[in-house]
């Protein structure tokens, strides 16, 4: 009977956690995985040891750009929270995203590609094929000093 009543109890208390609207909110970056490279249209955002630099092939980019706003974005990139949306994926919508950011993650050979797409005033991202929005934090946070966004 003890035995029952603790189960039951444990099972209550992580109700939360069973929630369909919990569990369709995600990290870009899973949990526990780590960020080597960030390229953002062409600019590439690197580890180089305990700092970051800015590397490009042919794009000039802003030398303005400091050791505190480079970790600012790897740590956005770190932190980004976003949601399924139920549009279907289209080709003829998606199919030309305005940014497109790149992740190289540590351990993990697969590159995560996130397509952003403005569609009618309305950001989605597009990972894998799946349409998403950003909840948290802004896409700003996210792409500057890199790419000047306009809200």
């Amino acid at each position: 009977m003890l035995i029952f009543s603790m189960i039951a109890l444990i099972l209550i208390l992580n109700l939360d956690q069973f929630s369909q609207e919990e569990a369709s909110t995600r990290l870009i970056v899973p949990e526990g995985e780590y960020i080597l490279s960030v390229s953002i249209n062409g600019l590439k955002i690197e580890k180089a040891g305990p700092q970051w630099r800015v590397s490009s092939s042919g794009i000039q980019a802003n030398e303005n750009i400091s050791q505190t706003q480079l970790n600012n974005i790897i740590d956005a990139w770190q932190r980004a929270y976003i949601s399924p949306v139920s549009t279907e994926f289209s080709t003829e919508v998606f199919g030309q995203p305005d940014i497109i950011a790149v992740l190289q993650l540590a351990g993990v050979s697969k590159q995560t590609v996130v397509a952003f797409n403005i569609v009618q005033e309305e950001l989605f991202l597009v990972i894998d094929k799946q349409v998403y929005i950003l909840n948290s934090p802004n896409v700003a946070q996210l792409l500057e000093p890199v790419v000047t966004v306009t809200q």
